[in-house]
């Protein structure tokens, strides 16, 4: 008998996706039987939740898995949404769960190529989709991510044609991006699940960075194909919550040495970040991530996570950091021109930089 699957689905203002995300339920190749749709709705307003309940409930272990709905009365965020889902999934005893996004749709064969690459190597704690954009599928969204050395978080392959890119099954990635990864249930036992702290933005590289402190592997599975509606968004807003929790999982993690030799580059980086936010007119924002570290509770979640991450850690920081980069691609950034001009020094100093971490 094949493991259970809880299917976690993030429900925000979802009524756009919501006929095609069920009707590619309808369609995997999975056994339904071995399925759990785990559906939580974060107090949408658009009568996602009404619809839900109307069209797909009755179909609920029938033509669609079981089908579980979990509606908020407040908007929890990403983080503590999806975690509202994994706990549920994990309670009902499911082998895996696979974070799916409000608005991606699953290709037929998607979860059964990821559960088959999972059950291949019990030292895979992740495996990530291809996530191929939704209105455009000969178009890659992500072929994994990857974590730059100065914080950042980015999809690899974004906007790159297909054609165009050789992938190989089970190679390893920094971290798995929450649109469409599965997850194994028993490493999450161990390691946690996703930070609420971090709320928006880097949750996801946060948990695939404990995976790997922990001695599992995130891998990327060519073969199970996720489609994602994605767009960047340019909500000045969503800057604070990169700026900081950027740097609130690199002083999570990284050890007190790793910490010193990236601090003049980071430093570095945020002299640069005030002029470009100045200019780009998000200097606000700026600020106001820059004050989180004159706040006592910052400091006493990094001493907690600091603890946390003594606890879980199998493998050094030299093991980290061999999967990052020293270059920034593939993305739209309000700093991307400075990125891609300053990329080749940035490659060579992250050569560098990386012999000395231990």
């Amino acid at each position: 008998m094949k493991p259970i699957v809880g299917i976690i689905y993030m429900s925000y203002n979802s009524v756009p996706y919501l006929d095609e995300v069920f009707f590619s339920l309808e369609q995997l190749h999975y056994p339904k039987e071995q399925l759990k749709m785990i559906i939580v709705d974060n107090a949408s307003s658009d009568g996602s939740v009404e619809q839900i309940r109307a069209k797909y409930l009755p179909k609920s272990g029938a033509t669609l898995p079981q089908i579980i709905l979990l509606p908020q009365d407040h908007n929890t965020g990403f983080a503590k949404g999806n975690n509202i889902g994994i706990q549920r999934a994990l309670l009902d005893g499911c082998d895996y769960v696979y974070l799916l996004n409000n608005d991606a749709k699953l290709h037929p064969d998607a979860i059964e190529e990821a559960v088959e690459m999972a059950e291949k190597d019990q030292t895979i704690g992740a495996v990530q989709s291809l996530l191929l954009l939704w209105q455009r599928p000969e178009i890659i969204n992500s072929s994994g991510c990857m974590q730059h050395f100065l914080g950042l978080g980015y999809a690899r392959h974004n906007g790159v044609p297909l054609d165009q890119v050789s992938l190989t099954p089970g190679e390893e990635i920094a971290y798995g991006s929450g649109a469409g990864v599965l997850l194994r249930a028993k490493v999450l036992q161990q390691v946690g699940v996703l930070d609420p702290f971090l709320f928006l933005y880097h949750e996801d590289l946060e948990l695939g960075w404990r995976i790997r402190l922990a001695g599992y592997r995130n891998v990327l599975c060519p073969s199970s194909i996720t489609y994602h509606q994605y767009e960047f968004r340019r909500s000045i807003k969503k800057y604070f919550w990169m700026e900081r929790n950027r740097g609130l999982v690199l002083l999570s993690h990284c050890r007190p040495w790793t910490l010193v030799v990236l601090f003049p580059w980071l430093m570095g980086l945020e002299i640069a970040l005030f002029v470009l936010a100045i200019k780009g007119g998000w200097i606000k924002e700026k600020v106001l991530a820059s004050l989180t570290w004159f706040s006592p509770a910052t400091w006493k979640y990094v001493a907690k996570k600091r603890r946390e991450s003594v606890i879980l850690r199998k493998v050094s920081d030299r093991e980290i950091v061999r999967l990052w980069t020293g270059v920034i691609a593939y993305q739209e950034l309000p700093f991307s021109k400075m990125v891609q001009t300053g990329n080749q020094f940035l490659f060579f100093l992250w050569g560098v930089l990386k012999l000395f971490i231990r």
